[in-house]
């Protein structure tokens, strides 16, 4: 039987704790960036430490905060920066907002994470950063990435987007690079609606960041609507207009005193998928080292009957939302004169087959049973 009720790929876990928040901060009067964002800045730096204290600062995005990490790095025209193919174009598109050279580089087959033998192949001394994605939220090979950033002097920006809470050999991902940059898109395993946030155990490249959010005024300039403030402030440097609000921060201290909540069911759909589907499809990897943050999670299809598309379509029939995370950059037109196809050819061989099926922390298992189940009466031509 299809259900009536359209399941979608994604949905906020909203509580009353969310609702609340954003209402105490809406009768505050305190809307923009103040107490509250440095209050979730303050409480993400303590959830994500490991053995040394993180320094962090909220930001309008992720997107935000990878494109002024490359320019608190130094990254400019001249440069050279290495992306994967696999990803969203904000990881490609940062790049040349700073005026550097994107260069894409092919993936892994299994993680579907930046192939680091490939990368290596692509450093030059040109090359001045590399931009590793955690797919889905499954951790980069980090060991490999220190390896040449070491080798070669060359800073790691690592974007995040996917990986709130994942965890790298029992350690949470934004301990390991340069800077680190995590999403709270709407879709996030932590959701603010909009908004992302920068970590890094530098602490004066983290107020570079903070500086450069806000058309360089120094960082007393919010200070000045607090009856102990001044008027006076000053624009130290050209910046930009990325500061986070009280608004999307309250959701945030909400949404963070829940997030292993919200990890573990995750993980409890995602390891339901894994044993039910096991026989039809394969899927990206996962391991007992790491934490999967499981923000989606991907199908391959392997059957000679039935191709991805047609899958695609057949589960919207059934009211089951799907898409495909992602398209890789170089198939698109803005990229594919500069950068041949055949030089992508795990990339290639991957999207051919694989989608996202409905994962959030508020779906039930009787959703993941219907996804499941649809699935496989698909294949067999039910």
């Amino acid at each position: 039987m299809i259900r009536e009720q359209f399941l979608p790929l994604s949905r906020p876990d909203i509580s009353d704790a969310e609702i609340n928040a954003v209402t105490e901060v809406l009768r505050s009067g305190w809307w923009t960036t103040g107490p509250i964002v440095t209050e979730f800045e303050n409480r993400v730096a303590e959830y994500l430490k490991e053995d040394r204290d993180l320094f962090t600062v909220a930001l309008t995005s992720c997107t935000a905060g990878l494109h002024l990490s490359l320019v608190v790095l130094g990254i400019g025209p001249g440069d050279e920066v290495i992306v994967p193919t696999w990803t969203f174009a904000a990881t490609a598109q940062i790049v040349e907002w700073v005026g550097a050279k994107v260069v894409l580089c092919d993936i892994e087959d299994g993680a579907l994470n930046i192939d680091i033998r490939k990368a290596e192949k692509l450093i030059n001394k040109k090359t001045k950063a590399i931009i590793p994605v955690h797919i889905a939220g499954y951790p980069c090979d980090l060991e490999g990435i220190k390896y040449l950033a070491s080798k070669y002097k060359i800073k790691v920006v690592e974007d995040a987007a996917h990986a709130f809470g994942a965890k790298y050999q029992n350690q949470k991902i934004g301990n390991f690079s340069d800077l680190s940059v995590f999403s709270f898109y709407a879709t996030k395993n932590l959701a603010t609606g909009e908004g992302g946030m920068v970590v890094s155990r530098d602490k004066a490249l983290v107020e570079k960041i903070r500086k450069k959010s806000y058309f360089g005024i120094n960082k007393e300039a919010f200070k000045r609507y607090e009856k102990s403030g001044n008027w006076f402030y000053d624009i130290e440097e050209c910046g930009y207009k990325y500061n986070f609000d009280s608004i999307h921060a309250a959701i945030g201290i909400a949404q963070i005193k829940r997030i292993e909540q919200m990890l573990a069911r995750r993980r409890e759909i995602a390891y339901f998928y894994r044993d039910r589907l096991k026989n039809y499809f394969s899927f990206t990897d996962d391991s007992s080292e790491h934490r999967h943050a499981y923000h989606l999670f991907l199908v391959r299809s392997t059957s000679n009957q039935i191709g991805r598309d047609d899958i695609v379509n057949e589960l919207k029939t059934r009211n089951i939302g799907s898409s495909v995370h992602y398209i890789p950059l170089h198939l698109h037109s803005y990229y594919k004169d500069r950068f041949p196809k055949d030089d992508f050819p795990v990339a290639n061989a991957v999207f051919s087959g694989i989608f996202s099926i409905p994962l959030f922390s508020s779906m039930l298992l009787s959703d993941a049973e219907y996804v499941a189940d649809s699935l496989i009466q698909i294949l067999r031509g039910v």
